[in-house]
């Protein structure tokens, strides 16, 4: 568990796509570590909007590494609900 109820979304998103072998924590690597590709990480995105419904643009997604930036994306002032 990490001290952001966002990361621990996240995370628990996560544990449901990926092998239980994995090591997940925030500062996981979506694509390295856990081997997301474009179309897994879009559902988790989606995923994400629908839970706290702020929607992302694209653009924030450019910089995104590890499960604590995508967190960032959802927390940030320029985040829309």
């Amino acid at each position: 568990m990490s001290a952001d109820p966002i990361e621990d979304t996240i995370l628990d998103l996560l544990r449901q796509r990926v092998s239980p072998d994995v090591p997940l924590s925030p500062l996981s690597d979506l694509v390295a570590d856990v081997d997301l590709d474009s179309v897994a990480l879009l559902e988790v995105i989606a995923d994400l909007e629908e839970r706290t419904g702020i929607r992302l643009g694209e653009e924030a997604l450019q910089d995104t590494v590890t499960v604590r930036d995508l967190a960032r994306l959802f927390t940030a002032p320029s985040a829309t609900q």
